[in-house]
């Protein structure tokens, strides 16, 4: 059994191998024929490259190419017909193919005349200038390949190479050269065909989708699709913007419509839309049904849209559409918008402002107000609001098991009231608790880990340390027990409480009972203290959250110093009265945004505030934000 495991392994192993082989011999014999080849055609290629470059700068382009293909059909006829060529025979096809390929070339110098042709359908020279080079180019190669062919021959009489090698040399060269000019022969037509497709189908086709129509010609035309998109956008765009065709942006992509052909459709349905005061979306579908052609989706979302004779209007039953016919006829809440039908009375001047509830205009006023308000005491509210809004749902989540009713929070009372006093301190504390890591440390302070523990008796907090089965010691760090943190209170009976824990050998590593006031530590807070954070009211609470509370508003008025001091200095250029009004601000910001955190704390102890968040109802809301706001109240704890 294992020889058959054995041998299977070795033959997978033994196809990956190969199948390795194989793409690496592959790659080795395509990046060869690629070398075999640009030493082959690549002196021919760059030889036609530098002549175009040449001809084009001193403008003789067309000229040279004239006088080169009269050239090489004189000597073309001399080789092939009369047999001046040493080493080829008369009326033989290595003589006379020279004939073919020079009179195709002479054929290509019929580009002035297919480029004017290009030019009837809108494009420039400088639209395809790229191509046109590459034409010439293209031409120009093909003469340095069959000069390449012509000389094959005689480098074998001259070299003494075997004279079978070099013709089938020469003729790879005089079929390179065919190619090439077959290939610049089909682009140039293949650009023309495309340009005259284009225009035609704009003159037969009221309505096209521009991405299928693209793809359409891409896949039709022998040209690279980045050429055929670009001479497609050229065409596009000159009509566009001579008003001959316009551009629809819908749902299912670009669409293109006859301009003329679509202001006569659109001119009766204007008509048919004054008719009735106002729409359904139903009753515009059926009105309108497609006289456009556009598909289902791009139909919809252009009567939701791109209608020109009207608008929406949100009515008390819901959306409708009214022609600018009957506008006049209509009434509009200045604040929200909602639209009613009212027929005034002849003569009667129209409310500038109506407001369709007292709702609507106390909301107006307030907006007015806060337009008005000066830029400092925007500055400071809006700065108090946003970090308010930042910061206020973390520490409601967080704070969450601290203050839930019934729980034991003291506990995570303790832990945060010990770490604000240490940071109070300049000590460098963290919370390492809200990992819930098994056994792990609740603090690390100055480098030593600490659990804390806050019962009601010394006993039960040092006790709460052990394991319930064995009775050891668990919470260990890297160098030992980790120190056990116990109220204020409660630390002398702690520590020999935790002395008799040592004697009974119950902590993994001790053995010296003196050791017990090391690993017990004096916490800050007494467990009244402790208890008193997690309730409304007590001056242990407010004390707490004045303490987290600062944070934040320190940061907010540090913001709102500096922006109205910003504001201020650039709208007076006075730098005294700037660093003045900033600092009253700065303290408008800080009191209030203390004052909000601290409110909104306390009143998060509350038992009934507490109750009546678990009862939100979030079902409707999506799932990411059904979490968020979850998590963010602690709704779904």
């Amino acid at each position: 059994m294992l020889q058959i495991v054995g041998a299977l392994i070795l033959l997978i192993a033994g196809f990956a191998i190969l199948r390795l082989l194989f793409r690496a011999l592959i790659s080795t014999a395509s990046a060869l024929a690629g070398l075999i080849l640009l030493c082959l055609f690549g002196p021919a290629l760059l030889a036609g490259y530098i002549t175009e470059r040449i001809t084009r700068l001193f403008h003789i382009r067309w000229l040279a190419g004239v006088f080169l293909t009269i050239a090489g059909m004189i000597i073309s006829f001399m080789w092939g017909l009369d047999g001046k060529h040493i080493a080829l025979e008369a009326h033989t096809f290595d003589s006379v193919k020279f004939i073919l390929t020079t009179a195709l070339a002479g054929g290509l110098l019929a580009v002035p005349l297919q480029i004017k042709n290009i030019q009837q359908n809108g494009i420039t020279p400088e639209d395809i200038s790229k191509e046109i080079n590459g034409y010439y180019c293209c031409f120009y190669t093909a003469f340095f390949l069959m000069a390449c062919s012509a000389c094959a021959p005689l480098i074998a009489l001259q070299y003494d190479i075997s004279p079978s090698l070099m013709w089938w040399g020469g003729l790879l060269y005089w079929l390179a050269a065919l190619v090439t000019l077959l290939w610049a022969a089909s682009q140039i037509q293949a650009l023309k065909k495309l340009t005259c497709a284009i225009s035609q189908t704009l003159e037969e086709q009221p309505v096209l989708n521009s991405k299928s129509w693209l793809t359409s010609l891409q896949n039709d035309y022998s040209l690279p699709d980045s050429l055929t998109e670009r001479i497609w956008l050229t065409l596009i765009s000159q009509r566009i913007s001579r008003g001959e065709l316009r551009e629809f942006e819908l749902a299912d992509g670009n669409w293109l419509l006859n301009n003329a052909w679509y202001e006569r459709n659109m001119a009766g349905f204007n008509e048919q839309l004054k008719e009735n005061l106002s729409f359904t979306p139903d009753e515009l579908k059926t009105l309108f049904r497609n006289r456009l052609n556009l598909s289902p989706e791009a139909n919809d979302d252009f009567l939701d849209r791109c209608l020109d004779g009207g608008d929406w209007y949100p009515f008390s039953e819901g959306r409708r559409f009214v022609s600018f016919h009957h506008v006049d006829e209509l009434r509009i809440c200045a604040s929200c918008g909602l639209t009613e039908v009212h027929h005034a009375p002849e003569n009667h001047k129209p409310d500038p402002e109506w407001y369709c509830s007292s709702l609507c205009r106390e909301t107006e006023t307030l907006c007015q107000e806060i337009y008005e308000r000066p830029y400092n005491s925007f500055i400071s509210d809006a700065t108090a609001n946003g970090l308010i809004l930042m910061k206020l749902p973390e520490t409601w989540s967080t704070n969450e098991k601290m203050f839930a009713s019934g729980g034991q929070g003291h506990g995570f009372a303790a832990e945060r009231g010990n770490h604000i006093v240490d940071r109070v301190r300049l000590k460098n504390a963290r919370i390492l608790g809200d990992n819930n890591a098994r056994n792990g440390a609740d603090r690390l302070v100055s480098g030593t880990e600490i659990q804390t523990k806050y019962c009601s008796t010394a006993a039960r907090s040092v006790g709460a340390a052990f394991d319930g089965q064995n009775g050891q010691y668990r919470y260990m760090g890297n160098n030992g027990p980790m120190q056990l943190e116990v109220p204020r209170d409660q630390y002398a009976g702690a520590v020999e409480t935790m002395r008799n824990k040592i004697r009974e050998g119950k902590v993994p590593g001790v053995t010296d009972p003196a050791e017990a006031s090391r690993l017990i530590r004096r916490g800050h807070l007494t467990y009244t203290q402790a208890r008193n954070i997690t309730r409304f009211g007590t001056i242990e609470s407010v004390t707490y959250d004045i303490a987290e509370g600062s944070v934040v508003s320190l940061a907010a008025g540090g913001i709102s110093f500096a922006l109205t001091a910003s504001v201020f200095w650039l709208s007076t250029g006075d730098r005294d009265a700037a660093l003045q009004t900033a600092a009253v601000q700065a303290g408008k910001t800080f009191t209030r945004t203390l004052a909000v955190y601290v409110t909104t704390q306390q009143l998060h102890r509350l038992s009934v505030v507490q109750g009546m968040l678990k009862h939100i109802d979030f079902s409707t809301a999506s799932p990411t934000v059904r979490l968020a706001l979850q998590k963010g109240t602690g709704a779904g704890n």
